[in-house]
């Protein structure tokens, strides 16, 4: 937990700034660290999105609780808690974990540039940038002011960085790919290796297609661990600000992703295809080549896209349903058993029947 020291009216003033707006309720507390609501303590600030996470908040004495604005007050004993109300608990929680409680990155035990690292000649290292053990940083790199490139990462040539992204451990991002500002990488993954192209002769052997596309991440995006885009084979695979890529998914040559959407673990996706905005895919969506997804478009239950989907809506398994007839099938599935035994009883009576004419 890092040193956290704060009034609840200093807290209003930080979410105010971030446009959220916020009005305390009751004594201008101090808070000493951020908690969930099962072991908040007297000096913690909590969350409480429904009623009972605020109930059980004020059976701890919490000193200050993060409530919705609509939540209704007015019979609830505060005791000696805050409540500060917002129009969104989790977008309020987020902008306060990052104030307040999240880890700095720029704070470590090595040297600013490691001795270890290997950097190119060619690179120009601004003062503000760190780079950890075991780095590898090619000709002609870009790094923008308070990029932050971790130990063992690999960033090959031609690559551009923009300010205050993080590389975590054991990263490789290809040549020309080119990052954008404020975007988080996470351990192992590969931005950029060569896409999956090959062709087919009439023997059946497969024969290597060049990649000689790139990868563009706009800003503001998030990459988890072990997560693989590739280059495209020509032009470019990209990913548009806002996007958040959750562990161990797959991007092919020349996907593309509208701003703002959601991959959940082990989502793939095939070359050329591309999702629009806002787009959410649960764990192991897959998604054939050259497919659109729509707008707004979420994808549950193991999804696979095999046409584009016209709609904007929800949709699950494979072929993709929209999920209110899903549920209807899984209901149905779920008596299949019993129907095929009434079926055949019915086959036996009409069998007879046949007979006795």
């Amino acid at each position: 937990m890092s040193d956290i020291n704060f009034r609840c009216s200093e807290l209003c003033t930080v979410l105010n700034a971030k446009s959220i707006e916020s009005k305390l309720i009751g004594a201008d507390n101090c808070i000493r660290s951020i908690e969930p609501v099962e072991s908040c303590s007297n000096k913690s600030l909590t969350f409480a999105e429904k009623p009972q996470y605020l109930s059980t908040a004020l059976q701890q004495r919490v000193a200050a609780v993060i409530v919705p604005d609509n939540l209704i007050i007015n019979e609830v004993d505060l005791g000696i808690t805050s409540l500060i109300q917002v129009d969104n608990v989790r977008v309020a929680m987020a902008f306060i974990r990052q104030h307040y409680d999240d880890k700095d990155l720029r704070q470590t035990e090595w040297p600013r540039i490691h001795p270890s690292t290997i950097i190119h000649d060619s690179v120009q290292i601004a003062d503000s940038v760190l780079i950890g053990p075991g780095a590898v940083i090619g000709s002609e790199v870009a790094l923008g002011d308070n990029v932050v490139i971790m130990a063992n990462a690999v960033i090959e040539q031609n690559v551009t960085i923009g300010a205050n992204t993080v590389i975590h451990p054991n990263c490789v991002i290809g040549w020309d790919t080119e990052i954008g500002a404020d975007v988080i990488i996470k351990s192992g993954a590969i931005i950029g290796a060569e896409g999956h192209g090959f062709a087919r002769d009439n023997e059946g052997h497969f024969h290597r297609i060049p990649q000689r596309g790139k990868v563009v991440i706009e800003d503001n995006v998030v990459i988890g661990a072990n997560c693989t885009i590739d280059r495209a084979s020509y032009h470019e695979t990209r990913v548009h600000r806002g996007c958040i890529i959750d562990a161990q998914c797959h991007l092919a040559h020349n996907v593309v992703l509208d701003e703002d959407c959601a991959l959940v673990a082990q989502t793939g996706i095939a070359g050329s295809s591309r999702f629009g905005k806002r787009v959410m895919a649960s764990g192991q969506t897959g998604v054939l080549d050259h497919v659109t997804v729509p707008d707004d478009t979420v994808l549950v239950h193991r999804a696979g896209v095999i046409n584009s989907i016209k709609e904007s809506g929800m949709y699950a398994t494979t072929p993709p349903q929209p999920f209110a007839r899903y549920l209807k099938n899984i209901a149905v599935f779920q008596r299949l058993a019993e129907v095929w035994e009434r079926l055949r009883v019915v086959e036996k009576k009409v069998e007879k029947l046949t007979d006795r004419r």
